[in-house]
């Protein structure tokens, strides 16, 4: 009888063995992403980093940034290949381009096109080049669409008040800028609005001059321009706190397309994608390609369901242009600190 007990708990004891070893077997080494940022990190970071803690998906993320010149873009490409991460990730369209290139490049040797990548924060991928549709990439890469469709766009801008003149002021020097600008040629006139284009004025090193646009604010104010519009253009995460301030003062509301103007620089109001669950968003998309092992050729590009109408109570009360009634019970208020 000893002797079988003994035998019972050696068994038992195996038994119990089993799953630590099992553990001890499977456990995984940390997938390595390496990030290319193009003015340093946003709340987008901090949604892809808290998607994979919260799913328990082990990582290491080295983070880079172009600190806005994609001339810095090749140093980073060779770093790349040396380090050889499991994924690569890129935040706007100048990095994006700068790492993986376009999906057509005549150079694709300057580029990674051999280790998976995911994009945020490109406001026309397809336009772009970095894909070649939204269902299929055609590439090793895939990503989050963040921009508000244009005409849900005007019509948050209409619903807020029948605005008869809009213009955008804006940054000549940036494709993606360009790009929006011949998209609302077509789409605020849909919307019942006459549109009005307003480049911004260049210095002597040919960049676009924040000293220009008290002028240019000016300049549509005498047009008729009743409401400006700030797309997704990076001049404005830099300058944004004079534009707007500059815009108050001439009594012109201004509507964001994207979340930094409105959150941080005091524009009047925006239909936005929130960067925290874009970078969840993401996040989900690493976790297709690095646990699934889904190619991001057959991946394809994520969409937010919903957006945020985002109004600064404290603007509206410097403008006197508080928003309908209907717009309260669906908006989110923000007190943006403008005195």
């Amino acid at each position: 009888m000893k002797q079988l007990r003994k035998i019972l708990y050696a068994f038992l004891l195996s038994l119990l063995a089993i799953p630590l070893f099992a553990n001890a077997q499977t456990s995984q080494e940390p997938f390595e992403i390496y990030a290319v940022l193009w003015r340093g990190e946003t709340a987008v970071e901090e949604g892809f980093r808290d998607y994979l803690d919260q799913n328990n998906i082990p990582y290491r993320l080295t983070v880079r940034s172009l600190n806005l010149d994609r001339g810095n873009a090749p140093a980073l490409v060779d770093e790349i290949r040396f380090a050889k991460p499991d994924l690569v990730y890129t935040w706007g369209t100048g990095s994006t381009l700068g790492i993986v290139g376009s999906h057509d490049s005549e150079t694709p040797e300057k580029f990674i096109r051999d280790i998976p990548a995911i994009f945020v924060l490109v406001a026309y991928p397809k336009i772009a080049k970095v894909v070649e549709s939204y269902e299929k990439t055609g590439r090793a890469v895939s990503g989050v669409v963040f921009l508000t469709p244009l005409d849900a766009q005007m019509n948050a801008i209409r619903a807020y008040r029948p605005f008869k003149k809009l213009a955008s002021i804006y940054d000549s020097t940036s494709s993606n800028v360009r790009i929006n600008v011949e998209l609302l040629k077509e789409a605020v006139p849909k919307a019942g609005m006459e549109f009005v284009p307003i480049p911004i004025g260049l210095n002597e090193e040919g960049k676009s001059d924040p000293a220009s646009l008290q002028e240019l604010i000016r300049e549509a104010k005498s047009q008729g321009v009743d409401v400006l519009y700030i797309g997704p253009d990076s001049f404005f995460a830099r300058h944004g706190d004079l534009f707007n301030k500059l815009a108050i003062e001439e009594g012109i509301p201004t509507f964001a397309a994207t979340e930094f103007p409105v959150k941080r620089s005091h524009s009047l109001f925006g239909l936005i994608s929130d960067y925290y669950t874009v970078g969840k968003l993401a996040g989900l998309q690493a976790e297709k390609i690095l646990v699934d092992g889904i190619h991001p050729k057959d991946l394809p590009l994520a969409q937010l369901e919903r957006h945020k109408l985002w109004i600064n109570v404290d603007v509206a009360r410097a403008l006197n242009l508080y928003p309908p009634m209907n717009m309260i019970s669906i908006a989110d208020f923000n007190d943006s600190g403008y005195e």
